[in-house]
């Protein structure tokens, strides 16, 4: 359902304070209080990911003046929550330094994009629904966190605990790639060269032309002609448009993949699995052992380590099985990353495949968390990011029954 952001001035108001609180994180301070559990563990391992690779990163947020810079916002919602994507033109500088100096600045427009989720109108959540504490973060029941956190004590109520962002995104225009577009320049050369040398002969033949003259003309005729098609290219912007259309092409699969998992849970939403999908991505990016996470079932590439921040720009289903209530589904993620390679920072596309897995034994819960789990047996509420049994009764909890899990990284 599409939303006018522009006029709503609740969700302003969301979103204003959220990107203050994301300035100060950037500066030192701690994560963005409006955002869920999960994604202030993601800017702490980020936060450490900086540290081990000895840099400082600094980056500030601005509102740009004028006109309204509002992005177009769309909704979805299941039985408890409603999600807003919504987002707006930013002026943006980012600076990296390391132990030498600064090695990376960029300052440009970008739009900013947040997922903020709100209970629905007249919606109660129940008071066993396990909650993460906003103030220490541990698990807690509802009915825990308004009478006092087990914790740290600290009395909630409904409206401070909802509305939160489960994702953000970050989207700007890629600078022009010198390397890039010399390797596209030589590859329309070569082909017009020999898209020359295949027709020329045959055009000087039936002209009774000396067919060792297209042997001449071969090789400066493909040059001009390559050239001028590579120019026209550049110029139209078509290059540009291929990158706009990243994930395009896997658009049907998408849709097939949608339509036979909904059979199975009526509330699975393509949302919610891809915001699912990039903070997995982000947890095993920025952390130091990914291995230890219940829902990382393989190894990270070596690759992976190099990226310091990455924003998703699109992404598309390859192939899924669905075999009884057990899904597995292979995805790419179509990203733009900041890159740290041999003391150098650059910002460009990056395609990441990933397979997850997933039992269907309950609809989807827009509300789930795995900072903050309910044991099916005794109810208790726990952290199973790292945990695989309940730390009340000793039963096994299988985070694959509840949410998606990574198996295989291509």
């Amino acid at each position: 359902m599409k939303i006018d952001f522009d006029t709503d001035a609740g969700l302003k108001k969301i979103y204003g304070t959220y990107t203050g609180q994301l300035n100060q994180w950037v500066e030192g301070g701690e994560p963005p209080k409006l955002a869920m559990q999960e994604i202030r563990c993601a800017m702490e391992q980020q936060r450490e990911h900086w540290k081990r690779s000895g840099l400082q990163v600094h980056q500030k947020i601005k509102g740009i003046k004028g006109a309204s810079r509002e992005l177009p916002g769309v909704s979805y919602q299941d039985r408890m929550f409603v999600n807003h994507i919504v987002g707006s033109e930013k002026m943006i500088t980012t600076t990296i330094r390391d132990s030498g100096g600064e090695i990376y600045r960029w300052t440009g427009e970008a739009g900013l994009v947040l997922v903020i989720q709100e209970l629905k109108k007249n919606t109660q959540p129940p008071q066993d629904m396990a909650l993460s504490c906003p103030h220490c973060g541990a698990p807690a029941t509802l009915a825990q966190l308004e009478n006092g956190c087990p914790f740290c004590d600290t009395h909630f109520v409904m409206e401070e605990l909802y509305p939160k962002v489960t994702n953000q995104f970050t989207t700007r225009e890629h600078s022009q790639d010198v390397k890039q577009d010399l390797w596209r320049l030589l590859l329309f050369l070569a082909v017009m060269i020999g898209l020359a040398f295949t027709v020329m002969p045959e055009e000087f033949r039936s002209r009774g032309l000396p067919e060792e003259y297209s042997r001449v003309m071969g090789v400066p005729a493909g040059l001009i002609a390559g050239l001028i098609l590579w120019g026209v290219c550049k110029a139209l912007g078509i290059f540009k448009m291929a990158e706009d259309l990243r994930g395009g092409g896997k658009l049907i699969r998408s849709l097939q993949f949608r339509h036979q998992i909904k059979k199975l849970d009526p509330e699975f939403s393509t949302e919610y699995f891809r915001d699912r999908a990039m903070n997995l991505f982000r947890m095993m990016a920025y952390s130091e052992d990914p291995g230890v996470y219940t829902a990382c079932e393989c190894r990270r590439p070596d690759s992976w380590e190099n990226v310091l921040d990455a924003s998703l720009y699109n992404f598309g289903v390859d192939k899924y099985r669905i075999n009884g209530n057990e899904c597995s589904v292979s995805i790419t993620l179509y990203l733009d990353a900041l890159i740290y390679k041999q003391g150098k920072v650059k910002y460009k596309g990056k395609k990441v495949r990933m397979t997850l897995r997933k039992i269907i034994t309950e609809p989807t819960n827009l509300g789930f968390s795995v900072k903050a789990v309910s044991c099916p047996s005794c109810a208790g509420s726990f952290d199973a990011e790292k945990v695989k049994c309940c730390p009340y009764c000793g039963k096994e909890y299988d985070l694959v029954q509840h949410d998606w899990v990574v198996t295989e990284i291509r």
